[in-house]
């Protein structure tokens, strides 16, 4: 037989249910025992607890047993019980041959023993049978509590006994019913929690000296109660107004189906109910306040207070600074974590109960909670990092920003809903009675088939269920709230009004008064109704602050007599005894109403008028040195005005906001772009307050940031079609998705916003988003939305002024995804391209519309040209795209060919948008469509284009006409291509006809400049854009061939390149500079199509001479113009497939070849030669020419990214740029190019770093030696955030690459650059001239961003290592040299360094003349060293570290967390200029070699000073040390938020 054996510390005492020698009926029979004794317990206090019993008729040992009956009842039958937690502990027993000995079940070996875990998804069948009577016993067991609550309240118990009692009582807390017990189990806790909570309230209100102890008994059963979502909040409270904006902070039960009801957790209930049970009456007179004050020996009373809250400020002091103490222990200490939850749990449940008159001091402890939370932020912020608990300081801000929000809350209803109260004392008379039934009911319903009363002063009718009367309940007569308010005031006006008023007026003061009489007097009812101890102590609570209230105000605020209205409430303190069918009073209000009366007076109490320190405490953190701080208050803020968005228009938080935009810290920045977001979205008509500041968040730094920006943007632009900042936002976040570097999620989010704006083919189901359809429009929904859609896009062109980005969008929206990829995100591109593709013919054919209706509405004005090319660019973009959907339409473009289109100013940029839309568009073209256009006038406008306008539409109608004449259905002697070669004979023969004419064009006429400009830009656009059929450059070419055809009749398109190209050297060889700028470009177009002419230009030295150092700027900027657009077009070239299907056309390419990858040899000619001028290249880094720099930056980043040099190479060159600081653009550029190489390559950009500051060094001295300034400095100023400051040429290089979050790579970063300042072994001494670099290194080191104290640190450590070693060297041979102490050479001022303070140094009388070189040599090592001390001395003060720090810190240890996220101080950046000690002829200039020397020995001396040996404090057990911090832990002095 098995028994179960309870051996848990819920063991049941009603029978050893465990004892198998059990007999039967032992448990009937104790059970009979505990309801015996429960029965003589209650009679027993109900006995002692009838008032006119003496307390000696009970024997002490008989309360005690009910006591103890009380405790084990609750502890061992009822929790267990009710909690499903009888089963804890139990153990399985066999019993073995009937003799009562238990065995242990033996199991296989092979098997793990398991113990048995309490398991409360099922209840034991015996156990069911034991819960069942206990459970029984509740209703008993209450009637008990209730009959102890009142003998607690009449008669003295002893400490122990009310300790025992408190603590049962307390523990009632912890139950967490389980249905499975019974399906009523919650409210049979439910009645027991209550009852134990009034007992508690009980002894807490009748021995204040007990009440210390009661509230610290509280937090450890904090962390026993349950926690789950449906136990948490079980007690019962009414829905207040606060309910609706509290969220679900309250939910009840599940099962709970009723809706005007709320939950708080029983926890909060009992602190309330304690602190409202501790009022007092307040004093009568002035001399019963003094004798009160001279009596009163209680340690919780404050003596200058005599409203009767004395107690009750004592015990919000204790409980908010015994929980905020708790909730800011350091990690797991204490319970930290676990109370955290518990106080943010507490706080929702305040706001929550705060408008319900039965806690009115919620508002009381929310209060001194605000105040000290305030006082803790506050005290954080000037605090160690090390000091404070960041978890506690979240919880904290939150909890601060909820009060906050609340208050601004019941300040935004008050302010928006007030109460309308006479203003006078003599009240109006009601208007007649109206003809017509008028329903006034609160409940905004319309006039049911329901009972309805009729208010006997405005006649209005009211829903009997609203206002809580049924048809056998209605009185003589009713008024509705509204006139109750209205003859109560006047009512109470007329009684407690001065004498000597000067007016009848009545203030917001008065009317206050009124209210809260009017509220009494329900609490009064309800407490006399309800025998409610809830009620009973509100009412007494409500009464104290009223006294309270009136003790500070002044007389002067209203028309009432103070002391009269004082004397009146105290009279109401004794609750009089309720009669036999006793009525309602007759000023009395229905829930509403006193809901509406509540509403007002929070909206005038403490808290609220605290509103503004609140809310200033949440400003000054916003401004705070912590980052973390300044993240966790714009969240705070974010609280409040999500709640009232009106105080945003408040300067103070707007200045403190927009200043949150530029804050140095990525999150504080990214909570600020969240909190005006949230803003914009509730006063979308705001939106363009902020668009600036958030237009300028697109391009922030910080990836998280410039989301939320296009987040917003992306909700404005949806909720808002003409949103004014529209076309500004859109081409922003163009810019951002066109940049290489961006994010892959930013550019997704913006390809998403831009599907979804204007490539979304769901939007067609939305409806029309334009103006109503006219006759003769656009009729569908799709074509209208691509109407609207399509004037959108050319919008964003026209004011971008050009058609780039919107290009680099809509060829990501439509190709930028990789097929192979198979993960969510390119499947949502997948979709999102193939929704792409079905929008972009109708938004052709939109565009196409628009073009035709802007050409019959325009007005003919100069302004209109730029219209015009906005929308031929913005269809040129689809025309890039997909030039087959052009084809349908070129007869409406074809006519702007003509050049007449009356747009004087862009008849250029008009000709040569359709230039290049029918270029693109001609290799869709069919035969039939070929011949119709070129028969017509297409091919004479596209020549005419050639002679009337600039280089770039000439460039472009050349193209045009090329691509037609290639056309494969082109016949050999077609049109165009006559035209074609005519074009080519006539500029040819021009240029032939002038290249003898002078040497220098610059001295020619206009006109003639003019033309060789034309000319030279139409051939070498011919020679670019056509291809000859069948012909190919042999593999060598002799430059032989390149020869000037004079017969201008032999001249074929054939060989038109190779005279051409001899023609254009006679052009580069020109004097002037814009022409040979010309012949480059002209040239450029040769060697784009025959790239192996580029192997004969090599040969005959034109590429060394156009970028070699004696070139004009303006050549070398356009040759390497040139290069880069050769390498732009071999990629597109390769990119586009066109060279995949050149190679295939080419029947002499065999199989072999084609995958052996050697059939397209020439696109690596240019890469070849390029890389054969890498030096040259590199030294055009250091040009004084800024355009050069910018240009070859800018080439380099082509060839990095082609793989055409070396990026170790090149990483410096690139370093050396970030000295750049008068050009910010090439500095910039060259940025992006270490981004993107640190990306790749982290420790090659660590290793090169210290390459870059020496080639940064000299990059300033050459390039700025002219420009005169020759300081060489490694400080530019911040050019972001309002704040001023420096920085150094490397920061962002830091900041943005890899290096900055890895220990490992930030040391030997560090260590590289130290190294440059460590003797070099080989070389016997130092090199003069490179201490200005030394001192240039040091500037870098000293002001670098850590974020690290262990960067310092490292700094430190290895400094002082070299001044240890090489300065003491030092200072031993300046000691030998000058026949000093060579064993102390340094312990105190010698006569050279007395001399140079005094100004008196002559090395003549000193005799040093003959020792110069020598002294000289060794000022030079002493001045190598020198910064290394000094940026010792700053580190140490910059970043306040100790001496014990420094001497205890190891270059291999962990990083401290505490030592993380470290700023520096606000001080002077470093610096340290050199200065020389040897002239030009290597002469010492003594007066500064001495300055070193002196500087030198007195640094030397200091430093040994400071590395004396400092023994730390041995270090303590973490666990003992957080032991006696708790024990030494002194209870905060109480605050008062006063």
């Amino acid at each position: 037989m098995q028994v179960a054996k309870y051996s848990g510390p819920n063991a049941a005492p009603l029978g050893s249910l465990g004892d198998s020698k059990l007999e039967p009926g032992a448990g009937f029979h104790r059970l009979q025992i505990l309801l015996c004794g429960l029965e003589a317990s209650n009679i027993l206090l109900s006995i002692m607890s009838s008032p006119g019993i003496d307390r000696r008729v009970v024997e002490d040992d008989t309360l005690e047993a009910c006591v103890t009956l009380i405790k084990n009842h609750i502890q061992k039958h009822l929790i267990p019980a009710l909690s499903n937690t009888g089963h804890v502990g139990v153990s399985i027993a066999i019993s073995g041959n009937g003799s009562g000995e238990e065995e242990v079940e033996r199991t296989p070996k092979s098997k793990k023993s398991r113990s048995v875990s309490p398991n409360r998804g099922v209840v034991a069948k015996s156990l069911k049978a034991v819960y069942s009577p206990i459970l029984s016993t509740v209703g008993q067991f209450g009637t008990m509590i209730e009959r102890a609550d009142a003998f607690v309240a009449s008669n003295e118990m002893d400490d122990s006994l009310l300790f025992t009692l408190s603590g049962a009582a307390l523990s009632t807390l912890t139950i967490d019913a389980s249905p499975l017990v019974r399906t009523d189990a919650a409210s049979l806790a439910s009645i027991i929690q209550v009852s134990s909570m009034d007992l508690i309230a009980a002894i807490f209100r009748r021995y204040p000296r007990h009440r210390s102890i009661i509230i610290e008994d509280i937090f450890p059963l904090m962390l026993k109660i349950p926690t789950s979502k449906k136990s948490l909040r079980t007690f019962l409270v009414k829905k207040s107004a606060a309910s609706s904006s509290s969220g679900d902070v309250a939910k009840g039960p599940p099962t709970s189906n009723v809706d005007d009801h709320d939950y708080i957790q029983l926890i909060c209930a009992l602190t309330l109910l304690l602190i409202q049970s501790c009022v007092v009456m307040p004093s009568q007179d002035d001399d019963e306040k003094m004798q009160v004050a001279e009596d009163s020996n209680d340690s919780w009373a404050l003596k200058d207070d005599h409203s009767g809250l004395q107690g009750c400020v004592a015990v919000c002091n204790q409980f908010t600074s015994q929980m905020l103490q708790r909730c800011a222990r350091k990690g797991e200490e204490g319970g930290a974590s676990e109370f955290r939850p518990i106080l943010s749990n507490l706080i929702d449940d305040l706001l929550l109960v705060r408008h319900l008159p039965e806690y009115p001091a919620a508002g009381m402890l929310l209060l001194y909670l605000s105040h000290r939370l305030g006082s803790d932020l506050l005290r954080a912020s000037s605090a160690a990092k090390n000091q404070v608990e960041a978890t506690y300081l979240a919880t904290a801000m939150d909890a601060f920003g909820k009060i906050t929000a609340a208050v601004a809350g019941s300040l935004q209803r008050n302010r928006e809903n007030p109460f309308k109260l006479p203003e006078s004392m003599n009240l109006c008379a009601p208007s007649p009675e109206p003809t017509e039934e008028i329903n006034r009911c609160f409940c905004g319903r319309g006039n049911l088939d329901t009972f309805m009363i009729d208010c006997d002063r405005c006649h209005s009718w009211h829903h009997g269920s609203c206002v809580g009367i049924t048809k056998d309940t209605v009185p003589d007569i009713w008024l509705c709230d509204d006139c109750t308010l209205q003859t109560t005031v006047v009512e109470q006006a007329k009684v407690f009004a001065r004498g000597n008023r000067d007016s009848d007026s009545l203030t917001s003061t008065d009317h206050n008064h009124v209210l809260r009489q009017l509220l009494l007097s329900y609490l009064s009812w309800t407490a006399q109704a309800s025998h409610s101890h809830i009620a009973h102590n509100a009412r007494e609570f409500l009464i104290a602050s009223w006294v309270k209230q009136l003790e500070s105000s002044e007389e002067s605020l209203g028309s009432f007599d103070l002391g009269l209205v004082r004397n009146y409430a105290i009279s109401q303190w004794t609750l009089p005894t309720p009669q036999p069918n006793q009525q309602r009073p007759r000023a009395h209000l229905t829930h509403d109403g006193n809901q509406r009366i509540m509403t007002s007076l929070v909206a005038s109490s403490e808290l609220c008028v605290s509103f503004n320190r609140l809310l200033g405490v949440i400003l000054r953190l916003m401004g705070d040195k912590s980052a973390s701080l300044r993240k966790l208050s714009v969240k705070a803020i974010l609280q409040v005005v999500n709640i009232d968005p009106a105080l945003m228009t408040q300067p103070t938080v707007r200045k403190e906001v927009s200043r949150c935009f530029h804050d140095e810290s990525i999150s504080v920045r990214e909570a600020a772009v969240s909190l005006v977001g949230d803003y914009i979205m509730q006063s979308p008509n705001l939106a363009a307050a902020f668009h600036a500041p958030i237009l300028e968040r697109v391009v922030d730094k910080g990836i998280s940031v410039r989301k939320r920006a296009v987040r917003i943007f992306r909700d404005v632009l949806l909720s808002n079609p003409t949103y004014e900042g529209r076309v500004t936002a859109c081409h922003a976040m163009m810019q951002r998705a066109a940049d290489r570097k961006e994010d892959d999620g930013v550019r997704d989010l913006i390809h998403e916003t831009f599907h979804t704006l204007w490539f979304n083919s769901k939007a067609f189901d939305m409806g029309s988003i334009g103006s109503p359809v006219k006759s003769g429009q656009l009729g569908t929904k799709a074509e209208l939305y691509c109407r609207e859609v399509s004037a959108q896009m050319v919008e964003v062109v026209r004011v971008s002024g050009s058609n780039e980005v919107l290009s680099t969008l809509v060829k990501g929206l439509l190709f930028g995804f990789a097929e192979g990829d198979k993960d969510k995100k390119n499947v949502e591109r997948k979709k999102r391209q193939e929704d792409s593709h079905r929008q972009c013919k109708l938004l052709v054919k939109a565009l196409i519309e628009l073009l035709l209706s802007f050409e019959d509405t325009r007005d003919h004005k100069e302004d209109d040209g730029k219209q015009l090319v906005a929308i031929l660019a913005t269809l040129g973009v689809f025309a890039q795209t997909f030039p087959e959907l052009v084809v349908p339409h070129v007869d409406t473009l074809v006519p702007y060919l003509k050049g007449d289109n009356g747009v004087k100013r862009y008849e250029a940029a008009v000709v040569s948008q359709v230039s290049s839309m029918i270029s693109g568009a001609s290799s869709h073209f069919s035969s039939g469509e070929l011949n119709r256009l070129t028969s017509g006038e297409l091919p004479n406008d596209l020549v005419n284009i050639c002679y009337k306008f600039p280089s770039e539409a000439v460039t472009s109608a050349v193209e045009a006409l090329a691509k037609l004449a290639n056309h494969p259905d082109a016949a050999s002697d077609s049109i165009q291509e006559k035209k074609l070669l005519k074009l080519a004979t006539q500029f040819y023969s021009y240029l032939l006809k002038t290249k003898d004419v002078t040497n220098d064009f610059s001295s020619m006429k206009k006109s003639v400049r003019d033309n060789v400009r034309r000319a030279l830009a139409a051939l070498g656009s011919i020679c670019r854009f056509y291809e000859c059929k069948g012909t190919a450059d042999d593999h060598t070419l002799d430059s032989s061939a390149f020869v000037i055809e004079t017969d201008v009749a032999k001249l074929q398109l054939a060989n038109l390149s190779n005279a051409a190209f001899a023609l254009f050297l006679q052009y580069l060889s020109k004097e002037d500079e814009s022409t040979k700028c010309l012949a480059l470009r002209a040239m450029n177009g040769v060697f784009i199509s025959r790239p192996r002419v580029l192997l004969v230009a090599e040969q005959m030295g034109i590429i060394t001479n156009v970028i070699e150092e004696e070139t004009p700027p303006s050549v070398q900027i356009e040759s390497l113009r040139c290069w880069r657009d050769i390498l732009i077009s071999e990629e597109n070239r390769i990119d586009s497939g066109a060279a995949k299907a050149k190679m295939e056309a080419q029947k002499n390419v065999t199989l072999s070849k084609r995958i052996g990858g050697d059939q397209d040899g020439d696109s690596t000619i240019s890469g070849s030669v390029l890389t054969k001028h890498s030096e040259r290249l590199y030294a055009l880094t250091l040009s004084k020419d800024e355009k050069v720099r910018h240009m070859i930056i800018d080439l380099i980043g082509h060839l990095l990214r082609q793989g055409l040099i070396n990026p170790m190479e090149t990483v410096p060159h690139l370093l050396a740029v970030q000295g750049d600081v008068k050009c910010p653009s090439t500095r910039a550029l060259a940025l992006k190019l270490l981004q993107t190489e640190g990306e790749k390559r982290p420790d090659m950009l660590r290793q090169r770093i210290c390459a870059g500051i020496k080639q940064a060094y000299h990059f300033q001295r050459n390039v700025y030696s002219g420009s005169g300034s020759t300081n060489v400095t490694a400080l530019i100023a911040k050019s972001d955030g309002p704040k001023e400051g420096w920085e150094t040429i490397f920061d962002a290089v830091i900041k943005e690459s890899a290096i900055r979050n890895k220990k490992a790579q930030r040391q030997g970063l560090l260590k590289g650059i130290i190294s440059l300042f460590e003797k070099d072994p080989d070389v016997k001494s130092s090199n003069a001239e490179q201490l200005p670099m030394l001192a240039f290194a040091s500037e870098i080191l000293g002001n670098l961003p850590y974020t690290s104290l262990s960067d310092p640190l490292f700094i430190i450590y290895h400094s002082s290592c070299i001044a240890a070693l090489d300065g003491q060297g030092v200072l031993t041979q300046f000691a030998e040299l000058l026949g000093g102490d060579v064993c102390d050479p340094n312990s105190e001022e010698d006569d050279i360094e007395k001399l140079s303070k005094e100004g008196k140094f002559d090395a003549t009388q000193l005799g040093l003349e003959a020792k110069g070189a020598e002294f000289g040599q060794l000022c030079v090592e002493a001045a190598r060293i020198l910064p290394l001390l000094k940026l010792k001395q700053f580190l140490r003060k910059a970043y306040n570290i100790s001496e014990a720090r420094v001497t205890s810190y190891v270059p291999s240890e962990k990083e401290l967390i505490h030592e993380k996220g470290i700023s520096i101080s606000d001080c002077p950046p470093y610096s340290f200029t050199m200065i020389s000690i040897l002239d030009a002829d290597g002469s010492i200039i003594w007066t500064n070699a001495v300055k070193i020397y002196s500087s030198f020995r007195t640094m030397m001396r200091d430093a040994e000073a400071d590395d004396v040996h400092i023994d730390p404090e041995p270090t303590k057990s973490p666990k003992r040390t957080a032991k006696r911090k708790r024990d030494q832990v002194e209870e905060s002095p109480k605050v008062s938020p006063e």
